[in-house]
């Protein structure tokens, strides 16, 4: 069976990871300031957005279908809002987002939430 994934899901589980190390010193928005919504994509578990005025994340009903990969995108997203608030995200978009401040804070959120680097792009 597949986790039934909702909006308030996610961002429950953002609430909650936002209280843990290394997020809880990064000043994120609390969940009710960020946008949560799904897609039915098969090919991406999701992504995040800035238009200028509210930060959002997308998140694959189709893609998600367990708690463990829910938290691990969540925490790759969330790299990317921080990134964003703190003007070092990229806007060219591809590889690049991913760039060595991407990888600095993914080494942290890995260590903290035991997650493979390798496998966390």
């Amino acid at each position: 069976m597949s986790l039934p994934l909702n909006a308030e899901m996610v961002a429950t589980a953002y609430d909650f990871l936002n209280t843990t190390p290394p997020f809880n010193k990064w000043n994120l928005p609390d969940a009710e300031d960020v946008g949560f919504r799904l897609s039915r994509r098969k090919k991406e578990l999701g992504r995040y957005q800035w238009d200028g005025k509210r930060h959002t994340i997308i998140a694959s009903s189709l893609a998600i279908g367990h708690t463990s990969t829910l938290m691990r995108f969540l925490c790759h997203e969330m790299i990317h809002l921080h990134l964003e608030a703190t003007g070092t995200e990229s806007r060219r978009g591809g590889e690049d987002t991913h760039n060595v401040a991407f990888q600095k804070f993914a080494a942290e959120v890995c260590k903290y939430h035991g997650f493979d680097p390798k496998a966390f792009y």
